[in-house]
C-alpha cells in the first residue's frame, strides 16, 4: 500500500482519488442495511431522514 501524495493548491483532492476496487465489506451488505435502517431512499441512501426539519437558533 502506498501513501497518496498530499493535496496542494495545484492538485485538488478530487484529482487524488483512485479506484481501489473495494466493494461491499460483506456480500449481503444491502440486506443488513435494509434490516437496520429500512428501505433506501430514491438516492440509495439507507437511514436518511424522511422529513425535513427546520431548526431555529
Amino acid at each position: 500500500m502506498t501513501t497518496p501524495p498530499p493535496a496542494t493548491p495545484d492538485v485538488p483532492q478530487y484529482q487524488l482519488l483512485r479506484d481501489t476496487g473495494n466493494g461491499p465489506t460483506t456480500p449481503d451488505e444491502q440486506a443488513i442495511l435494509h434490516a437496520e435502517f429500512g428501505a433506501p431512499d430514491a438516492r440509495g441512501v439507507y437511514g436518511a431522514p424522511t422529513t425535513t426539519e427546520e431548526t431555529t437558533a
